[in-house]
This record gives structure tokens, C-alpha cells and sequence, in this order.
């Protein structure tokens, strides 16, 4: 037999038998999850709680990578750069996932191209919070009725062009039928201090950052973007209930592989990611903090990821969400 036909085809018999072996002994060392978002966030709080999960089913240390920028791109590209090994993974949002595209129409990348998804990891509701004196309104009625009254008097927080606050408090506007001017700011922290402050008549924050402020008083919910309402916020109703079904959209976190990650070890991280996704401490856990588990199976989680995430992008684009 020709020498180099020899090598050819020993070669190609040594990838079939690597697959099963490399997922057979995968992982052989600590798997990263790179949030593309700063500590502190729900990106980064639910990461840390399926990390803690996650590891017990892969038999291996899952470390929390926080690199963020770019409204999250800065992280993504990074997990791309790091190689399709499966030691480096993403905790995507559905506003990455959906509006990023929109946002940064010539980024390296696209989330729908570039990454695999593995698990959806849970959902976060958003609150629409006002000052609870400022502006003298009890319900998200009386809120809508105040912004009729007077177009583009009122002012709303978000975390820039595409951002949850942003769709939230555009498609509110769109459903209610009245205009508000958006505030951008860095994230929640700035914005809540604002709301509190009464610089900025509202928000849509999310439930983890903003919860301790209503219960402590210092901020007023009118309404929550669950489909059902918070055990933690019983008399807070939901965006359905108080006449707006149409802005309900759930805001959901996935975990992500490159693309090019080898399908065993994909399948292998499915697998343990469901586990890890039902385990009743980790379910506790989100509950505890107002988040709820979102587990998808493992052979539907690319169907769900592609379809939510074109209502998203649909929803944005009616929006007229464009680049800054």
C-alpha cells in the first residue's frame, strides 16, 4: 500500500476512535463559564449557582469567568477565541442571544452562527419599580394614564439601546399608547439611585437587584414580566393582569458552547446540564432570590433557543432598535 495513503487512512481511524474516547475521559480538568457581564448581576448569580451543580455531575471544578463589555460581546468573543474544547463555555441571555445582533451588526460574531446551545440555565422576571412618592401613582394604570396626560414628560431608566429596560419600557409604551424619554445608564445600580432619588420617573430592573428596595420601601412595584406572579411580591400583579399580555416577554439565560465543540462533548454537557438544571438546591436557590428554573430537554433546547429568540428579535426590531 502507498505510504501515504497509509498514513490517510490511519489517521482518519484515529479521529473515529478519538471522539468516543475524548468524551469518554472529557472532562479531565476545571470547565470555565465566562459571564459576559459583570459580578453581581442575575447573569452572573445564576451562573454561580448552576457552576456549584454543574460540577457535581461533571466530576470537575466550574469556574466563573466575569469579562464583561459591549453589552456582553466582549465575553462571547472571548469564549470563541478559547478555543472548541468545551473547557470554556458562555452564560448567555436572550437579549444577547436576540438583540445583540441588531445592535452590533458587524461584530466578529453572531450568537446564532457561532454558539451551540446547551442548557437554558432559568428566567428572571423584570419590575417596573417608580419612587414611591414622587409621582403619586399606586398602579401601572394610573402610571399609563399620567403618561397620556402629558407626552414625553415622563422619563424611564435603562442600561442603554437593547437592553431589557429598554425593550420592557419601549413595548410598554407601544401597548399602552403613550411616550416616555429614556434615560440610559451603566447598569442597575445607577439607575435604581436615580428612581430613588427622583431623577427618573421609572424602571424595568431586574427582580434580583431591585427586591430589597421595595421590601425595604424605598421603591414602589407596579407590575412584574412573569406570567405569574412572585411568591415573594403576592401583591404585585403581573404585566397580563394589569391589561398589557403583550409585553410579557420572558427574559431567559442560556449555556452556550462554540459551535465547533465535538458533538460527544456537547451531548456530554447536555446531559449534566439537565441534571444540574433540576437539582432541588439549585432550584431552591433561584427561587429564594425571585428567579425561576427554566429546564428545556436536552433534544428540544436549539428548537426553543432559535424560535424565543426570533420573537425577540422581532419584537426588538419593531421596536426600531438600531445601533448606537
Amino acid at each position: 500500500m502507498n505510504p501515504t495513503r497509509r498514513t490517510l487512512l490511519l489517521g482518519a481511524a484515529a479521529s473515529l476512535m478519538a471522539g468516543p474516547l475524548f468524551a469518554a475521559d472529557w472532562p479531565t480538568k476545571p470547565v470555565r463559564i465566562v459571564v459576559p457581564f459583570a459580578a453581581g448581576g442575575p447573569t452572573d448569580f445564576i451562573a454561580r449557582l448552576l457552576g456549584t451543580a454543574l460540577s457535581k455531575e461533571l466530576g470537575q471544578p466550574v469556574v466563573i469567568d466575569n469579562r464583561p463589555g459591549a453589552s456582553g460581546n466582549i465575553g462571547a468573543q472571548h469564549v470563541l477565541d478559547s478555543g472548541n474544547d468545551g473547557y470554556t463555555l458562555l452564560h448567555n441571555t436572550v437579549a444577547m442571544q436576540a438583540v445583540n445582533p441588531l445592535m452590533y451588526p458587524h461584530a466578529r460574531f453572531f450568537p446564532g452562527r457561532d454558539f451551540v446551545p446547551i442548557a437554558t440555565t432559568g428566567s428572571m422576571p423584570n419590575v417596573l419599580v417608580v419612587h414611591p412618592d414622587k409621582l403619586k401613582v399606586k398602579t401601572l394604570a394610573e402610571l399609563v394614564q399620567l403618561g397620556k396626560a402629558k407626552p414625553g414628560a415622563l422619563t424611564y431608566a435603562t442600561f442603554g439601546a437593547g437592553s431589557s429596560p429598554h425593550i420592557y419600557g419601549s413595548l410598554l409604551q407601544k401597548k399602552a399608547g403613550f411616550q416616555a424619554v429614556a434615560v440610559p445608564y451603566k447598569g442597575s445600580s445607577p439607575a435604581l439611585t436615580d428612581v430613588m432619588a427622583g431623577q427618573v420617573d421609572f424602571v424595568f430592573d431586574s427582580f434580583t437587584t431591585c427586591i430589597g428596595q421595595i421590601q425595604g420601601g424605598k421603591l414602589k412595584a407596579l407590575a412584574i414580566t412573569s406570567a405569574q406572579r412572585s411568591p415573594m411580591l403576592p401583591d404585585v400583579p403581573t404585566l397580563k393582569e394589569a391589561g398589557y399580555p403583550g409585553a410579557d416577554l420572558k427574559f431567559w439565560f442560556s449555556l452556550q458552547a462554540p459551535v465547533q465543540t465535538p458533538k460527544a462533548v456537547v451531548d456530554r454537557l447536555r446531559t449534566a446540564a439537565a441534571k444540574a438544571v433540576n437539582d432541588p438546591e439549585y432550584v431552591a436557590a433561584l427561587r429564594n432570590r425571585g428567579a425561576e428554573p427554566m429546564p428545556t430537554r436536552p433534544d428540544q433546547v436549539v428548537s426553543f433557543v432559535r424560535a424565543d429568540s426570533e420573537r425577540w428579535t422581532n419584537v426588538a426590531r419593531g421596536l426600531g432598535i438600531q445601533p448606537e
